[in-house]
């Protein structure tokens, strides 16, 4: 027993020895976090041209922005292009890297990119509480010679950062940055039907390409490819968050994955001509159709899942007679209407169940801003023939929620009308139109689901 307990003593003060080894050749955790936390400072301050940086949202679409760091001071100067003030006004706030779980960089005043979590969707849309589910604070993940990449620490959304050339400098200091946006929103504006041409085997296909530079929380800031396979019969779509920079259209995350091929930018080829480019660096001239080569109504239930009408929001290309039937719901979310019942906030949704070919017409409405609330909804059979056009049977009545007196007039449109849908084009923002065939002046148009 005696021998037992001597060699357990040795063992303990071997294994303390060992440790004191150890710590002797190793720095202490408190050390490595402050070489952490001064290698990330360095790294910011050691772009003397500032960095050029891209961020997605978790909720909403991809940003992009231009920063310089002031290590002194404390101070990042900062532009972006989630509006046309941003664009232009490089606007002051401060930073600061602190250690928690690794070398942090934290936004500590309101910038630019604060806009993108803002809780109150006055300020930049988004969700009441979340708005667009972005951070403004990042852990610091690694860097190379020209690039630094951090994390957000809520939404894990990938901060890029790369550094600026001289060139690039002068561009986004002298307002070349809007003018760059601006470019681009006027060809997507002027080209309604813009499309690629990919070689799939022996068939070159043509692609539709989009590009929706708006802010909206579920459509804005994305770019999509949408087009018909070499079979002639399947239809393959795919989207991806793009954010501008001073080069032109970076696409985030790995790149928009379209029939196998990653495209990960899009850029002016020369003053007039727009192209696209893949992860191996192989050009595609974007260029323009007539006329839409997918028929929006093939895309319902693969590409959109339907069609949507925000809260008091009349879109471009609806008629008079349309907004008539669209303002009953707006404006019928009181008492008077809805059956004794106030809201503040409500949409109507048009949303296709393609496999048992019917279109669901869900009306929600709510009396906290549209965190929670009610839904009415109603359903329809239909038939479609060979030019799209729609005749709508009612196979259930409107049920549940506060609002099927609201949505009297576009349940009436619906049983006695043929309608066709359409695209429109506003903008720089593609929707989705309704016009009927029985008496065409009666056009509501949409947002694309």
């Amino acid at each position: 027993m005696k021998r037992i307990l001597y060699l357990f003593m040795v063992l303990l003060v071997f294994a303390g020895c060992k440790k004191e080894e150890e710590l002797n050749f190793d720095d202490r955790p408190e050390v490595r976090m402050n070489q952490s936390i001064e290698e990330v400072n360095t790294i910011l301050a050691s772009s003397p041209n500032g960095w050029i940086a891209t961020l997605p949202t978790a909720g909403g679409g991809g940003y992009g922005f231009y920063m310089t760091f002031d290590r002194a001071n404390q101070v990042v100067q900062m532009s972006g292009d989630l509006t046309d003030e941003s664009a232009t006004k490089i606007a002051p706030s401060t930073y600061r890297v602190k250690a928690n779980a690794g070398a942090e960089l934290i936004f500590d005043t309101y910038n630019y990119i604060s806009l993108l979590s803002d809780p109150n969707p006055a300020s930049f849309g988004g969700v009441t509480g979340t708005g667009l589910r972005s951070d403004v604070e990042f852990l610091f993940e690694r860097s190379t010679a020209d690039s630094l990449i951090l994390t957000g620490k809520k939404y894990r959304q990938v901060l890029k950062m790369v550094k600026a050339t001289a060139a690039q400098k002068a561009a986004y200091e002298g307002a070349q940055y809007k003018a760059l946006i601006d470019k681009f929103k006027a060809f997507f504006v002027n080209n309604a039907n813009p499309y690629i041409e990919v070689v799939s085997g022996t068939t070159t296909l043509k692609v539709t390409l989009t590009l929706n530079s708006t802010n909206s929380l579920n459509s804005g800031k994305r770019i999509d490819l949408t087009g018909v396979l070499a079979n002639g019969t399947t239809i393959a779509s795919a989207n991806m968050k793009f954010a501008y920079t001073i080069n032109g259209v970076s696409i985030l995350g790995d790149g928009l994955v379209w029939n196998g091929i990653s495209f990960v930018r899009m850029a002016w080829k020369d003053a007039n001509t727009l192209a696209i480019y893949d992860s191996t660096g192989k050009e595609y001239i974007v260029n323009n159709s007539t006329v839409p080569l997918v028929p929006l109504h093939l895309l319902f239930g693969s590409k959109y899942s339907g069609l949507r009408s925000e809260y008091k929001t009349i879109y471009p290309g609806t008629s008079t007679a349309g907004a008539d039937i669209l303002n009953y719901f707006h404006n019928g979310l009181i008492a008077s209407v809805t059956g004794g019942f106030n809201f503040n906030y409500g949409r109507i949704d048009l949303d296709w169940n393609i496999v048992n070919k019917r279109l669901l017409i869900n009306g929600f409405s709510s009396q906290n801003g549209g965190s929670s609330g009610w839904v009415t909804t109603s359903s329809y059979t239909y038939t479609v023939d060979a030019n799209g056009v729609y005749k709508f049977t009612q196979f259930a009545a409107p049920s549940g929620g506060y609002v099927g007196n609201s949505l009297s007039r576009l349940y009436t449109f619906i049983l006695n009308n043929r309608v066709a849908f359409d695209y429109f084009s506003s903008g720089g923002v593609l929707y989705g139109r309704i016009t009927s065939v029985d008496n065409p002046a009666i056009v509501m148009t949409f947002l694309l689901k």
